[in-house]
């Protein structure tokens, strides 16, 4: 399972991370007003030293022109993109077009019970998302380490129409990994996104809290996918 970590802003949290169970780390860019938006020349220097440590930087943006993604890239040296706004297919399709070799994630918003974008998921794969994440509005329309829950029930019934890998996001702490079961024994599960849920209430990463995500939630998967098995293995003895 991977974990990602998100709204980071200095060297200091990456060396924290450095060694944990964390495998990506969510580096903001174009995010006006965002809490962690970082100047360009902040997320090239954090998305080195992330490099540097073992920790694959994302970058987490609401821009959507292909060239001025493009110039971010090339600057920073980053890999993986993930379109935080509300981009459409079309716009998804440019962008892959102008970043051939760079890992998109889309982002499918999630809000008062249904997932905004689930008309558009077999668009979205075909213009070239390799990943989506699925993450809570708030009710006021704000989008990004919210930290509000991600409404699992909502979530459910699209997972049936996703053929790509996925990662979940939203207020989501070692103690909501039991609500996930659909996620967890779907084949495309990666893994989950964190910021508030790995913090202490100053703001601050809490290693101990990081640890304990890590294990719930791949325990939890263990636990549902080999659940799923038997399942499986109960039917196919039956109609056979």
């Amino acid at each position: 399972m991977r974990l990602k970590v998100c709204g980071l802003t200095c060297t200091s949290e990456l060396r924290l991370l450095a060694g944990s169970p964390v495998n990506m780390v969510g580096l903001w860019h174009g995010v006006p007003d965002g809490k962690a938006d970082l100047p360009l020349g902040t997320l090239s220097e954090l998305a080195a030293v992330a490099t540097e440590r073992g920790l694959e930087p994302v970058l987490v943006t609401l821009l959507d022109d292909p060239e001025q993604l493009r110039a971010v890239v090339a600057a920073s040296g980053i890999r993986r993109v993930q379109l935080h706004g509300y981009t459409t297919p079309r716009q998804v399709a440019a962008v892959r077009a102008a970043l051939p070799g760079v890992g998109l994630v889309k982002v499918l918003h999630v809000r008062r019970g249904k997932v905004l974008e689930k008309p558009f998921v077999a668009a979205f794969e075909r213009a070239g998302t390799d990943l989506f994440l699925f993450d809570s509005v708030a009710d006021d329309g704000r989008i990004g380490s919210t930290g509000r829950p991600l409404d699992a029930a909502a979530v459910a019934p699209v997972l049936e129409s996703v053929r790509i890998p996925f990662l979940l996001a939203g207020g989501l702490t070692a103690a909501v990994a039991g609500d996930h079961g659909a996620a967890l024994r779907h084949d495309g599960f990666l893994g989950v996104d964190v910021d508030s849920g790995a913090r202490r209430p100053d703001g601050t990463l809490a290693p101990l809290l990081i640890d304990g995500i890590r294990h719930a939630w791949s325990t939890e998967r263990k636990h549902r996918r080999e659940e799923h098995r038997r399942e499986e293995h109960r039917h196919a003895v039956t109609v056979g």
